[in-house]
C-alpha cells in the first residue's frame, strides 16, 4: 500500500512559516479577563479559575469561525473560552486533520504544528478527524483505509503526551459531523475515540451534535452548530452530562 508522502522536518518548518505569513494557518489570541468575557457573552464563568489559559488544534470547524459574540460565524472555541474567561489560542487549517493535508493537500497536518504542543496550555482541545477519512496521494485526496488513520491519530497523540505537562488536561472531541461524507463517521469516530482512551486522554462524544439543521453547506455549523458543540464541551469540563 502506496503511504501518504510526508514532508521532511525542515520542510515542514518551511512550510509553516510559509503557511502563518499567507493565513494558510489560522493562530488567533483572544485575550479577556473572565469578567469582560463573561459579560460580553451574557453569562457567568463559572470555569474562571480552573484555567489560565486554552489551546486549540483543529480544522475548519475552527479556523473559519471568529470571536464576536453573537456573530453568526463566532466559534464554538470562542464560546468556550468565553464561558470560562480564558484566552484561546488556535492552532487550525481548514481541510487538515491527523493524517490529511491541508489546503487541498497544499497545507499541513495537525503533527506540522508543533507551538500548539510548545506554548504549554492549561488546556488542550484537540478538534479533528473529519477530514481524515482521506488522504492525500499524489496531491489528491483518496479514501485511507482505517489503519492508515489510526496510524495518525496515535502518532498525534503520542507527540501531545510526550511534549505537554502533566498538568495539561487534554481534551480530544470526536469528528463534529455533519451529512456530507457521513459514510464514515462512524469508522473515523471509533478510532480516535480508542487512540484518546489509550493515550488517557478526555474523550467528548460529538454524535448528534450537527445535523441537516445545524450546518450551512452539509459539513460547517452554522451559528446553533458552533453553540452545540461548544455546549457539548462545556458541559464536559465542568461535569454535566451534554
Amino acid at each position: 500500500m502506496k503511504r501518504p508522502s510526508r514532508p521532511t522536518r525542515r520542510a515542514t518548518t518551511a512550510l509553516v512559516a510559509i503557511a502563518l505569513a499567507v493565513g494558510l494557518v489560522s493562530l488567533t489570541t483572544t485575550r479577556e479577563t473572565p469578567q469582560a468575557t463573561a459579560a460580553a457573552a451574557g453569562t457567568t464563568a463559572p470555569g474562571a479559575g480552573a484555567f489560565t489559559d486554552m489551546t486549540v488544534v483543529g480544522d475548519s470547524i475552527t479556523a473559519l469561525y471568529n470571536d464576536r459574540p453573537g456573530d453568526d460565524r463566532q466559534g464554538w472555541w470562542s464560546i468556550v473560552g468565553r464561558h470560562l474567561g480564558v484566552p484561546v489560542e488556535r492552532y487550525a487549517q481548514s481541510g487538515s486533520g491527523y493524517l490529511k493535508v491541508g489546503r487541498r493537500c497544499a497545507g499541513d497536518t495537525f503533527g506540522d504544528r508543533p507551538g500548539a504542543l510548545a506554548s504549554r496550555p492549561d488546556l488542550l482541545v484537540i478538534e479533528g478527524g473529519r477530514n481524515d477519512w482521506s488522504y492525500c496521494r499524489d496531491g489528491l485526496p483518496a479514501v485511507a483505509p482505517d489503519a492508515m488513520v489510526d496510524e495518525a491519530v496515535a502518532a498525534y497523540l503520542d507527540a501531545v503526551r510526550e511534549s505537554v505537562p502533566a498538568s495539561t488536561r487534554v481534551v480530544v472531541l470526536g469528528p463534529p459531523w455533519g451529512p456530507e461524507a457521513h459514510e464514515h463517521a462512524a469508522r473515523v469516530t471509533a478510532i480516535v475515540r480508542a487512540q484518546a482512551e489509550a493515550h488517557g486522554f478526555e474523550f467528548v462524544d460529538m454524535s448528534g451534535v450537527l445535523d441537516a439543521s445545524t450546518v450551512y453547506d452539509g459539513t460547517h455549523p452554522d451559528r446553533e452548530g458552533s453553540r452545540r458543540i461548544a455546549q457539548r464541551v462545556i458541559a464536559h469540563l465542568e461535569g454535566a452530562s451534554a
